[in-house]
């Protein structure tokens, strides 16, 4: 039998939207829930990681699909930084698992294009840092494209590619 807790976090994982969740986002859902009154984030972390239905993530950077340049720059600019888990039987084809990272990323270019529409008039490096930050954002997202669509290829060379991207 497995305990409340990580029988909850399954639940959750199983149920998201994303394959690839924030550690620390499930871990403030089971705080909110009232599971977690005795365990820290690092004791959370140390359960799921000895529990086998969980994959635990250094962050997207770690993503093995990625190149190793794209992995490097994932880190540098703190894209999905943080540690991320799933649920090892969602991972199944790595396609899904990239597809999942690319939603990330395009989820954080909506809250950087937003910053960008809100940053403060008077104070240029606030800008510049925000329009590197959305320049990356945009070269990430057009690597991790052609990340999926090689690999979609290269899984089958002879079918058409079928892959929803959800409209993005």
């Amino acid at each position: 039998m497995r305990d409340p807790i990580t029988a909850r976090a399954a639940q959750i994982l199983a149920q998201s939207q994303h394959i690839l969740v924030s550690v620390v986002d499930l871990y403030n859902s089971l705080v909110a829930e009232g599971l977690m009154s005795r365990i820290d984030l690092d004791m959370f972390i140390y359960l799921i990681a000895s529990d086998s239905a969980f994959e635990i993530l250094g962050g997207l950077e770690e993503l093995e699909v990625f190149s190793s340049l794209l992995r490097a720059e994932l880190e540098v600019q703190g894209f999905g930084s943080g540690p991320l888990v799933m649920l090892r039987h969602r991972a199944t084809e790595p396609a899904l698992v990239i597809q999942d990272a690319l939603i990330h990323l395009y989820e954080m270019n909506a809250a950087l294009e937003s910053a960008w529409k809100e940053r403060p008039a008077d104070d240029p490096e606030a800008e510049a840092e925000l329009l590197q930050m959305l320049l990356m954002s945009d070269m990430l997202a057009r690597e991790i494209e052609g990340a999926l669509h090689v690999y979609a290829e290269a899984e089958a060379p002879s079918a058409p590619n079928t892959l929803d991207l959800g409209g993005m």
